[in-house]
């Protein structure tokens, strides 16, 4: 309430306000050598009001103030000045900036959301600007994010890569925030972060800022690992017409692709009119034949010691082998006979001659990734933006952005997206103390569906079900078990040959499974979730003198409205078909203050977030900067975070073939009757049945049951305590040291359990009496069907971990730079989450380092650079599988010449130059070598 006070009556007062005062600003802007600079900010302190020079290095600003005012002069690689204008008509202004080759005099707002030196940031944060972005060797700025300390990737494929830092990585990191101008870059139902499949075009990017560890003190929920900010180049800043052309080539020596053209454009227009209006327009499109998933190791065991080869097996479960999931006749027999009718009277009969556990095991051939699944990856981004100069303090903005992706991700599943596509529209009112901005996030997932789900039930007809019947057969006919898996398999293998990827029968199956709906026994999953969002931020600057206090404050109001037509989310109301809305607001306030002549710098914020279906989460963050000598800045924090489970760990009802996974809000609990038809964990069940499949006693196998307790879901929070020094010495080496702690509690992590459903799923269970001895030997020898679960809950304790870094950028005689970091992360009590029954999910490697070689002018017009990356091998656990992932190192390269005449820069370059093919995590790709060509052409290119 305060807030909005505060907002309106600035913005009353700035448009009632008379202005007669007026100062008029010409000038020059060059280099030291006296080139003009071209696109050079100059803005004036404390207003929206700027300009940018013109090709020439002109520029001329009229400013409705009188003076005494001070202008900002900035742009990208050249060291800021601040000019102090006392008269008010200046129309010779000379400024000469001096080049810098390593950004010690960078600011940032996202630490404190105040614009502040990234050398006396109170966090660790880490920056990329257009420079970075311009000369970094990787195809794209996404990916050359991995080069930032403490990053680590999970590529999933070339346009779909999880950003993760400190520790628990995953594929579609839910514990990573990432924002494009405000707007929060994650899919409302799909929960994952788009990154670059529909994210910002590469050529209207401004600038990157990282922040690696908990943020949730200033912008809330689910920063509890980190949070990356991207910002949008402005149209009154960066004019003109840009566009870059990017031709390449990957798959090189692939076992399964012919080298394929990698090609992507980019375009941006913008215009300034009269410095009161401005627009610009972008667009960005890519296409390239992705990278697959290559691991044919059997996982039914330890993947380490699986065979690539099925042979003669009868159970083989492929990593990235879709359609082979190990199914067991037993429990297909006691489904038949629970679905009653002739053919459940006829399982009946025979139900002694078919045999549970290991001996009733089997899995039908599967089918490769790259057999079934379009490689194909395309990414098309539209955007547009109109920016109004109210008068010199205030401005309005209006955004829209669409993007259409297909590309592969992995989850439970690999799910194929096809035809994804997001749009978001944001207004936004804005002036140097203060933004008040509302936005929609608007998902359709298109014609995306599960790749293991396909296969499966392409499997089921034409393998699985002959199997089933062979196997009946020949046991009515006296044959022994081992002689009917053979004659089932004989049978089945005959059947499966009509149904082979490139056959026609294949082809149909496929097509109907993926234009029906998982919730219809077909492979697609609809998603049209939006998310809407209203924000605001008021700093007190020009009501309480910062010198006494700098005080902000902020909040806001967030709705999601699920809507998957039943394939992904759980129905509110059964009846009437409707999913769940969740509710959920925050604000904050931050206070900083200095001492000893702002040697010493105290900054405090607290943060309160309420979500409908938890209890509100206070999250508060206390930060000591020092300053020696004017250059060695020491800082200590103490931050928390915390993450409200997302949409689907709180309503999800999705079958992924193994099981069913069950959102956690009580709503669900109580509709599944998961307290009042007891549930036992999967892996007691497993334990029961190898007792009692191996001569134990009936009392033995019923005491390995362990009954799943069910307690409030709650947020997952996180304390942290850091320790950092930064500074820029001999002002040519720039040193950035970091420690943590970090302490999780109420870890979210997903558990399988089983639970008899002899009426069916949610239905009551009659007479059945899952406590019951007579319920548990059912459960564990077959006489009821059952279900097995995922669902997710709070791990017991608190859960450590701690890590450090160190980067250290060296400015070298004539323009080169090297440069590298290292890092380290190490989680302190993963055996406590085993014993608890949990996956640790760590994800993440001990130790990684880059290390980098560069200079942008070697000779004239002529720059290069190079990144080695190198990270240690580390034991990667999802609900896709689990396995070692091996360490890897690899270098990329560029060269670029500049056409100065031509406003251009020539590129030649390549990401992974020596082709060494390496996976960042469990199932997913090889990434192999892209090689490429670009041009680019910046109208105000310096």
């Amino acid at each position: 309430m305060i807030l909005t006070f505060c907002i309106c009556s600035t913005l009353a007062y700035a448009s009632n306000k008379i202005i007669e005062d007026e100062t008029v600003i010409s000038g020059l802007v060059t280099d030291v050598e006296g080139e003009p600079l071209a696109g050079v900010n100059i803005r004036v302190d404390g207003k929206v009001i700027g300009t940018a020079t013109r090709p020439d290095g002109t520029f001329s600003l009229t400013v409705q103030q009188d003076p005494p005012l001070t202008l900002i002069v900035s742009i990208v690689g050249f060291r800021s000045q601040r000019i102090e204008i006392t008269n008010s008509m200046v129309d010779d202004l000379e400024i000469a900036l001096e080049e810098e080759t390593i950004s010690g005099g960078d600011l940032v707002v996202s630490a404190s959301r105040v614009e502040e030196s990234i050398l006396k940031s109170p966090v660790s944060i880490e920056k990329m600007d257009v420079l970075d972005i311009q000369t970094a060797a990787s195809p794209s700025f996404y990916d050359a994010i991995a080069n930032l300390q403490g990053v680590d990737f999970s590529s999933q494929s070339l346009t779909f890569k999880s950003i993760n830092t400190r520790g628990f990585g995953a594929n579609g990191n839910t514990r990573f925030v990432q924002l494009i101008d405000g707007i929060d870059n994650q899919a409302p139902g799909l929960n994952f972060s788009v990154g670059n499949i529909v994210g910002i075009s590469e050529i209207d990017l401004e600038s990157a800022e990282l922040i690696p560890g908990s943020a949730s003190a200033l912008y809330g929920p689910n920063a509890l690992n980190g949070i990356l900010l991207m910002n949008s180049k402005s149209p009154f800043e960066y004019q003109g017409v840009s566009f870059n052309i990017k031709q390449g080539v990957n798959q090189i020596d692939s076992e399964i692709e012919d080298p394929s053209l990698y090609q992507s454009y980019d375009f941006r227009y913008a215009n300034a009119v009269n410095n009161k209006f401005a627009y610009k327009v972008t667009g960005s499109y890519l296409r390239a034949q992705d990278f697959v998933g290559q691991d044919y190791r059997d996982q039914s065991g330890i993947v380490e010691r699986g065979d690539y080869e099925r042979g003669d097996r009868r159970v083989f479960n492929g990593v990235n082998i879709y359609g082979d999931d190990i199914l067991n006749l037993g429990s297909i027999a006691d489904g038949l006979i629970a679905g009653g009718g002739a053919q459940g009277a006829q399982t009946a009969a025979i139900r002694s001659l078919i045999p549970d556990g290991p001996r009733g095991n089997f899995s039908a051939p599967g089918f490769r990734e790259s057999e079934f699944v379009d490689n194909t990856t395309e990414s098309l981004k539209l955007g547009t933006a109109l920016h109004y100069r109210i008068n010199d303090e205030y401005e309005i903005l209006g955004q829209y952005n669409i993007g259409y992706g297909s590309t592969v991700y992995t989850a439970n599943d690999r799910f194929v997206l096809d035809d994804f596509n997001i749009w978001t529209a944001k207004l936004e009112l804005r002036n140097e103390n203060f933004f008040l901005r509302a936005y929609t996030t608007q998902e359709d997932a298109g014609d995306s569906y599960a790749a293991n789900t396909v296969a499966t039930r392409v499997n089921q007809i034409s393998y699985i079900t002959p199997y089933f019947q062979t196997f009946a057969g020949a046991r009515t006919q006296g044959a022994t078990i081992e002689e009917a898996h053979a004659a089932a398999d004989n049978a089945a293998t005959a059947s499966q040959q009509q149904y082979l990827p490139g056959t026609p029968a294949f082809d149909r199956a496929v097509d109907s499974l993926r234009s029906l709906s998982i919730a219809d026994g077909g492979a697609r999953f609809v998603e049209k979730s939006d998310l809407y969002h209203v924000e605001g931020m008021y700093n007190f600057s020009e009501i309480i003198d910062p010198e006494t206090v700098e005080l902000v404050a902020g909040g806001n109001y967030r709705i999601y409205d699920l809507n998957s037509e039943g394939t992904l989310f759980a129905y509110e109301d059964v009846n009437n078909e409707e999913e769940f809305d969740i509710n959920e607001w925050g604000a904050y306030v931050q206070a900083s203050k200095s001492f000893l002549d702002d040697q010493l710098n105290l900054q405090g914020s607290v943060r309160y977030d309420k979500n409908e279906y938890f209890d509100g989460q206070f999250s508060p963050r206390v930060s000591a900067l020092f300053t020696i000598a004017d250059q060695h800045n020491i800082r200590a924090s103490y931050q928390t975070g915390f993450r409200i489970p997302t949409t689907q760990d709180q309503f999800i009802n999705l079958d992924v073939v193994s099981r069913l996974l069950i959102g956690s809000n009580q709503t669900l609990v109580d509709r599944y009757r998961f307290e009042t038809n007891t549930v036992y964990t999967a892996q007691s069940v497993d334990d029961a049945q190898q007792i009692a499949n191996s001569g134990g006693s009936a009392a033995d196998a019923r005491a390995a049951l362990e009954a799943v307790e069910f307690e409030e879901f709650e947020t997952e929070k996180v304390q942290t305590y850091e320790l950092g020094y930064k500074s820029m010495l001999f002002d040519r080496l720039m040193v950035d040291a970091y420690y943590y702690y970090s302490s999780y509690t109420d870890f979210i992590a997903e558990i399988q359990f089983v639970q008899g459903v002899p009426n069916g799923l949610a239905e009551d269970p009659g007479a059945f009496d899952s406590d019951s001895d007579a319920g548990k030997d059912a459960i564990i020898n077959g006489g009821v069907v059952t279900q097995e679960y995922g669902f997710d809950v709070n791990a017991d304790g608190t859960v450590n971990s701690h890590g450090w870094g160190v980067n250290l950028d060296l400015s070298l005689p004539k323009g080169f730079v090297v440069g590298g970091n290292v890092s380290y992360n190490k989680l302190l009590d993963q055996d406590d989450l085993i014993d608890q029954g949990f996956r640790a999910s760590y994800n993440t490697p001990e130790w990684r380092y880059n290390v980098r070689f560069e200079n942008r002018e070697v000779v004239d017009n002529l720059g290069f650079g190079l990144t080695y990356r190198w990270q240690d091998a580390f034991f990667w656990e999802s609900s896709f599988g689990a396995a070692v992932v091996p360490a890897y190192g690899t270098l990329d390269g560029q060269i670029s010449y500049k056409l100065n005449d031509y406003n251009t820069i020539l590129k030649l370059g390549g990401s992974n130059l020596l082709n060494e093919r390496y996976t960042t995590s469990f199932g997913n790709p090889k990434m192999g070598a892209i090689y490429y060509f670009s041009v680019t052409f910046d109208q105000f290119l310096n």
